[in-house]
């Protein structure tokens, strides 16, 4: 019987790389198909933008990948690749990539050829180091590297000053890089459960934070009273579940500034409440309306990471606007 159900898995997954062919589709969706291997066929859609192979049992990825050199959107969370797949780093367009969910220790130097690269998710993996080169992704916005194992941070990470949101929650870091205050564009920055010792001084040069925790960490020392003002711009500084927080005269301290939790804080049928906005804020700030109202404090579990899509119209005219930057210079502006 399982014989049976792996030969029409199998043809189900050609008919729809033969669909893609016969229709040159942008997207081609091959994620939750148990899938040891890519199909060949996936060679023959060169103009192919996104391509999914998420939840799949693929241990490499074969040298054809490089033929779709106009890929923007790759992901291979959950699946069983013991290594980064080199091949990816010729896939120069590459605008999203997620690699979660498997067992890559290392990303190779090569990663600094994706310039182009937007959204790059790596989140349990076991991953040990972040090369230099990652700098080289100046466009990145959103970089999630969280339960891993990592002990320290290039300094390069300071290149990254398109980043918004970044999280490596849950590794082994004890101190973050100073030059991470060149992240002057960065509204979400998680280092909950690692092994820091004190608040990182360069928050105050972060001046478009909104969300920063530093909760289940090792903070024994109380940052200056200055220190602590000039990050009132900040809506939510969690310090909870710090040796800092153990000391009632501390927990006095932080409370008089709103914007800083040193407990959590519950209502009354247990569930955890969200934080408070800190009703100074700075002249300074330029704080954008569409980073008030999005959701940026709540960092997204990595099973809820769901980059796939379904080929539609609305999906088609989506794919086309990806090509516009890259059609629009046989446009002539006539006057």
């Amino acid at each position: 019987m399982n014989r049976i159900y792996q030969f029409f898995r199998h043809n189900h997954v050609l008919a729809i790389c033969e669909d893609a062919i016969d229709n040159k589709s942008f997207t081609l969706n091959l994620s939750r198909f148990e899938m040891p291997d890519v199909p060949d066929l996936v060679e023959k859609c060169p103009i192919l933008l996104k391509l999914f192979l998420n939840h799949n049992h693929l241990t490499k990825l074969p040298p054809i990948i490089a033929n779709l050199s106009r890929l923007q959107v790759l992901t291979l969370d959950y699946n069983r690749l013991d290594a980064f797949p080199i091949v990816i780093c010729q896939l120069t367009n590459l605008r999203i990539l997620n690699l979660s969910c498997n067992e890559i220790d290392k990303l190779p130097p090569e990663i600094g050829h994706l310039t182009q690269l937007e959204t790059f998710w790596c989140n349990n993996t076991g991953l040990l180091e972040v090369p230099e080169e990652i700098g080289n992704c100046q466009r990145l916005e959103t970089l999630g590297a969280r339960g891993n194992k990592l002990t320290s941070l290039p300094n390069s990470m300071g290149l990254l000053t398109n980043l918004r949101w970044l999280t490596f929650e849950s590794n082994e870091l004890t101190e973050v890089p100073a030059t991470l205050g060149a992240l002057t564009k960065l509204v979400h920055l998680n280092f909950k459960s690692n092994l820091l010792t004190q608040v990182p001084a360069c928050l105050r040069q972060m001046r478009k934070l909104q969300f920063v925790f530093l909760n289940n960490n090792r903070i024994t020392t109380m940052p200056a009273q200055e220190d602590l003002f000039s990050t009132r711009f900040v809506r939510v500084l969690n310090l909870c579940e710090n040796p800092l927080c153990n000391e009632e005269e501390t927990r006095q301290l932080l409370r008089e500034h709103m914007h800083i939790q040193c407990e959590e804080r519950f209502d009354v049928g247990g569930q955890q409440r969200p934080a408070t906005r800190n009703n100074e804020q700075s002249e300074d700030e330029d704080e954008d309306e569409g980073d008030v109202n999005s959701d940026w404090e709540n960092s997204i579990a990595t099973s809820d990471l769901d980059t796939t899509d379904e080929s539609g119209p609305e999906n088609d005219l989506e794919d086309i606007s990806m090509l516009i930057p890259e059609l629009s210079r046989y446009i002539t502006n006539f006057t």
